[in-house]
């Protein structure tokens, strides 16, 4: 039970981040497609590592270092 409570938050909040904001990465010479992609990605890998953080803005906080050091690792700057 626990575990479908988390992956329904997760969705949640990748349906709810999905639409805020531009992505804070940039890299020469990559289609923004690719950008888009990788962006998308890393936010996953953020909503899953954070599913049981109950404190919001911690999560978002703890979110938001995963996406960028998830983005560095593939080669991004920060904007």
């Amino acid at each position: 039970m626990l575990r479908h409570l988390a992956v329904a938050a997760a969705l949640s909040l990748a349906a709810l981040a999905t639409g805020c904001g531009s992505i804070g990465a940039t890299a020469d010479n990559v289609p923004q497609s690719a950008v888009d992609a990788d962006y998308s990605q890393c936010q996953s890998r953020a909503f899953v590592s954070t599913a049981l953080i109950k404190n919001a803005g911690e999560a978002e906080d703890r979110q938001q270092e995963i996406i960028d050091e998830c983005m560095k690792e593939k080669g991004y700057n920060a904007k």
